[in-house]
């Protein structure tokens, strides 16, 4: 039990320093680039930017409910790919309107893999021991920034903005998928109590 709970921290922590790095900490390196690139002011960017983070605020509750019917790998799976997809579509991006239809698909994605939704599934794992899970989580995740803006500057420096979107792309969806479906399964995953507290 514990060393299958060590594999899930590992897991889901990873796959978090991933979802953080290439949506929510994403901006800090390549707004400038990607504002230039596409000609659009930097205040729509982060316009664009903020917007994604109140979709995800109000997806919440939503994701929180379904992860209490459905458990938490079915939640955690996809939002790697919508991430990737997001990703994808800003990498492809030609103007304004493509630039907020990639945060909006991002905004879906972060409300789906990030802590909120992360931090559910596990409270619906492990009960009244989440705790140790979560905050072990959460110490993994929290070099999102020092791997994240690092990594970003790279792929921008020799790929550009584009390249840079395409290779979190790649990252997101191919590693991140692998560790979560590896790590979270059997019937606790699929169903679930109602989690405890959120």
């Amino acid at each position: 039990m514990r060393a299958r709970s060590a594999l899930t921290v590992a897991a889901i922590g990873t796959t978090q320093t991933l979802a953080w790095g290439s949506s929510y900490y994403l901006p800090a390196v390549l707004a400038d680039p990607i504002s230039a690139g596409l000609g659009v002011p930097k205040s729509i960017f982060f316009g664009l930017f903020s917007g994604s983070l109140l979709l995800q605020a109000a997806l919440g509750p939503a994701i929180g409910k379904a992860i209490d019917r459905h458990g938490g790998r079915g939640i955690l799976v996809p939002s790697n790919l919508i991430l990737a997809a997001g990703l994808l579509w800003l990498a492809s991006a030609q103007g304004t309107i493509g630039l907020a239809g990639a945060w909006a698909v991002l905004g879906v994605g972060m409300a789906l893999g990030l802590y909120d939704a992360a931090f559910a599934a596990l409270t619906a794992l492990y009960g009244r021991e989440a705790r140790g899970p979560i905050t072990g989580i959460t110490l993994i995740a929290g070099f999102a920034s020092t791997v994240g803006w690092p990594l970003s500057a790279l792929l921008n420096d020799y790929f550009g903005w584009r390249g840079a979107c395409l290779g979190w792309a790649a990252l997101t969806s191919s590693s991140a998928c692998r560790s979560i479906g590896s790590s979270c399964r059997g019937p606790a995953c699929r169903r679930t109590a109602p989690a405890q507290s959120r």
